[in-house]
């Protein structure tokens, strides 16, 4: 339902602008989810319950892994969008498997500030990119995601901000684990 009705028809009804602001928007409220959980619970993987667009595998992260795993995604969809944009149909396979972070770890104090701050940076740059090197945002090309087919620039676009608001309510579900909800 997503590939052939859902997407299709919400990233039409979805101007550029607006999946720009709701990606600064979703970013916004992770980091300061983020911002809100100690050292301990930022590197505790928690198992949530399962939410829609959340596969089985990626359910039991812990808040710094949600962080990696955009750092690895966004940047990655943006390149695709500018390329797409320009008329080219990047020659890349899109591997969900490859965007999966690694286990946290222990984290210092020091590294989790890190991590804060390389989240913010990379998602301002990603923002930049899709906002200022767009060249056409109504390119016919497209390049095939694994789950919904082949997608324009738009279509990418739009669920870029779908992404983050995925991993948002990830978040917000593990933030209920240690809140005891």
């Amino acid at each position: 339902m997503a590939r052939y009705f859902f997407l299709p028809v919400k990233s039409r009804q979805t101007t550029w602008e607006q999946s720009n602001r709701f990606f600064e928007r979703e970013t916004d409220k992770i980091l300061k989810l983020a911002q809100g959980l100690s050292l301990r619970q930022m590197q505790t993987p928690v198992l949530i319950a399962r939410i829609q667009g959340i596969e089985n595998a990626s359910r039991f992260w812990s808040p710094a892994m949600v962080l990696e795993h955009l750092m690895i995604v966004a940047p990655g969809v943006a390149e695709i969008i500018v390329k797409l944009s320009e008329g080219v149909s990047p020659q890349v396979v899109v591997d969900i498997s490859a965007t999966k972070p690694k286990p946290s770890g222990d984290l210092s104090s020091e590294s989790l500030k890190a991590l804060l701050e390389s989240f913010a940076t990379s998602m301002e740059q990603v923002r930049k990119r899709v906002t200022q090197e767009v060249r056409d945002r109504h390119s016919r090309s497209k390049l095939t995601h694994p789950w919904f087919g082949p997608l324009s620039a738009r279509e990418w676009n739009w669920l870029l901000a779908t992404h983050q608001r995925i991993h948002r309510r990830q978040v917000e579900e593990i933030q209920k684990h240690y809140l005891g909800r």
